[in-house]
């Protein structure tokens, strides 16, 4: 029994923010609903309309609140200034913040969605009751003009056109966002989003009309209970109706006056913001390197932070994000970005590069606010990057490079994870340089690097067989990090390569056991011999999770350590339950997990 009152807390608190955000919304419907259900003022429109009058004032309520909060993260701008003004005082709150503001987001869209959905049909329902209920003896609370009529008749009007064009669009939004839409027609996605501004217009217009209306109440007359109303108004007075007050814009003045300042912040920023490329560099991996000029002379960037670009030739209306590699500094004006080609915009901007050169109109937004920044300022942090994932962390390495004796981070352990080998170039000069920069500071373990490579089908099989008896090369390094010499066998005859094995050891865990035999090509040993204290970290496979973190926990006993992630989703939900788990398990080490997830 304990067992499962354990689990139930650990489920519970796992939860808390989900539960809170239902909990609120569950109270808030009925809040509404309760009111509408038991106010005399509503008595006759009840009548007529039966419950239907209450779950659609209900959930109109929960939807105004859906529509305030689904702006605030939306709010970039905003959201970098209050990050500048929190930073010295909260600022691991507002780091949480930035790493759920997109969560966020689409817990409160998936909520609107919902709603509406149910809003929609609950006034269907309304229309029906309408007509088939009309008043004969009080005309100005109808909204039908005979009994009977078509209630498709009464859906051609103001709150009836508004409110079908509406719920079009939240289902149009809704629908594109999934994961399988998202992933195969992103355009789709993207534009039916930009239908944001015209859904705000008509939620504005919606309650406007005075279709729903309250009965008023002389001050003279106090009615004690519903039951006698009816027989007290005939007989004594006519009851006066008026159009239940909106309050829609209430709940919206503040989110859209916030949402309109930063947008109108962000498009005159964007004016002044156009840069020039001034060098490309295909890397591998079919990435880019792109290297722009500085927007203007207050442009400030910090690590981990990035920058929005559009570039005209492709599209007047997408935005992309793209971390800052290398930002700019005071002597040198320029900053550097890299471009994963995948998907129908970048192959577009990598046919005009190769088409046209630098020659691209180039438009930069931001930078903003990211929670890779917390990577400057935690004494331990752990970093796991997959793919061009790697990019927030390059410019913590650079700052190490620049900076070896600096006080934070105080020590950084980063995993990068790629699929083919060539791809450890893009960081293998930096990463060298700044191990050998830290072995001159006198702080070598300052840095902690694994680097693993994926992909096993790159051995060409007739290669294998005909190099079976040929050298295999093993890399040496000095103390100094260099080149000392290779050793073309090892003396009992086993071979030797820049990775290591497909065996499950070292951390590493494979699932195709055909490969445990191969050997690996005499070609991959260029990057170890270019830079020798890279290739000695080097693996092959992916890191056998439940051992890395059982190191992590045997070095930093009773620590609260920051895993930075930034890679596929596959890998975040695996660190991200690994990060609970264990956190959960061992009394000694806290995990917090913090993922780079553009907002």
């Amino acid at each position: 029994m304990s067992r499962y009152l354990y689990d139930l807390c650990v489920f519970l608190r796992r939860r808390i923010y989900l539960i809170s955000w239902i909990s609120l919304i569950l109270y808030i419907f009925y809040k509404s609903f309760t009111f509408y259900l038991n106010g005399r003022q509503f008595y006759y429109l009840r009548r007529m309309l039966g419950l239907g009058l209450c779950v659609s004032r209900g959930t109109a309520t929960v939807l105004n609140l859906c529509c305030a909060l689904v702006l605030f993260p939306l709010c970039k701008k905003l959201n970098q200034l209050l990050y500048r003004m929190m930073s010295k005082i909260c600022p691991g709150l507002f780091i949480f913040w930035l790493e759920r503001t997109k969560s966020f987001h689409m817990t409160v869209a998936i909520t609107l969605v919902f709603f509406a959905v149910v809003h929609s049909v609950s006034h269907f329902v309304n229309l029906w009751n309408f007509s088939r209920s009309y008043d004969e003896e009080r005309q100005e609370i109808n909204m039908a003009s005979y009994r009977n009529q078509s209630p498709l008749l009464l859906l051609i009007s103001v709150p009836g056109v508004t409110g079908t064009s509406m719920l079009i669009i939240v289902l149009s939004m809704g629908l594109t966002s999934t994961t399988y839409v998202r992933r195969r027609v992103y355009n789709v996605f993207w534009y039916t989003h930009q239908l944001y501004l015209l859904f705000m217009v008509l939620l504005m217009i919606h309650p406007l009309s005075g279709i729903l209306k309250e009965q008023v109440f002389d001050e003279d007359v106090i009615v004690s209970n519903e039951t006698n109303i009816s027989a007290n108004i005939s007989s004594q007075y006519s009851p006066k109706f008026a159009p239940i007050n909106s309050v829609t814009w209430q709940w919206m003045a503040l989110p859209l006056s916030c949402f309109f300042i930063d947008l109108m912040w962000r498009i005159f920023s964007r004016n002044l913001a156009r840069v020039r490329i001034l060098n490309v560099t295909h890397m591998s991996g079919r990435t880019i390197s792109l290297t722009l000029s500085s927007p203007h002379e207050q442009f400030s960037c910090r690590k981990g932070q990035y920058v929005l670009m559009q570039c005209l030739e492709v599209s007047l209306l997408e935005w992309h994000p793209f971390t800052a590699v290398e930002i700019p500094t005071q002597t040198q004006r320029v900053f550097v970005i890299w471009i994963k080609i995948k998907g129908d915009w970048t192959e577009c901007l990598e046919k005009l590069l190769n088409e046209k050169g630098t020659n691209l109109t180039i438009l930069i937004d931001g930078p903003f606010s990211s929670p890779m920044e917390g990577i400057s300022s935690s004494r331990i942090a752990i970093c796991v990057a997959a793919g061009v994932g790697i990019t927030p962390f390059v410019s913590a390495l650079r700052d190490i490079l620049q900076n070896p004796r600096s006080r934070l981070p105080n020590r950084i352990h980063l995993i990068w994870i790629v699929r083919h080998e060539s791809e450890l170039t893009w960081i293998a000069k930096l990463a060298n340089d700044t191990m050998l920069q830290l072995r001159n500071a006198n702080r070598p373990d300052r840095l902690h690097l694994e680097l693993y490579v994926t992909n096993s089908n790159e051995i060409d099989t007739k290669k294998e067989e005909s190099d079976i008896n040929s050298a295999i090369v093993h890399i040496v390094v000095n103390e100094n990090g260099n080149l000392s010499h290779v050793i073309d066998r090892t003396d009992n005859g086993e071979e030797t390569s820049l990775l290591t094995p497909h065996l499950k050891r070292n951390g590493c865990a494979f699932s195709d056991k055909s490969t445990v035999n191969k050997l690996h090509d005499t070609r991959r040993c260029d990057i170890a011999k270019k830079y020798p204290l890279i290739g000695c970290r080097v693996k092959s496979g992916r890191p056998h999770w439940d051992r890395v973190f059982g190191y992590w926990i045997h070095l930093y006993p009773k620590e609260h350590l920051n895993l930075y992630c930034c890679g596929p989703k596959k890998l975040v939900k695996i660190l991200r339950s690994k990060c609970k788990y264990y956190s959960s398990r061992s009394s000694k080490t806290r995990f917090t997990f913090i993922h780079e997830s553009f907002s």
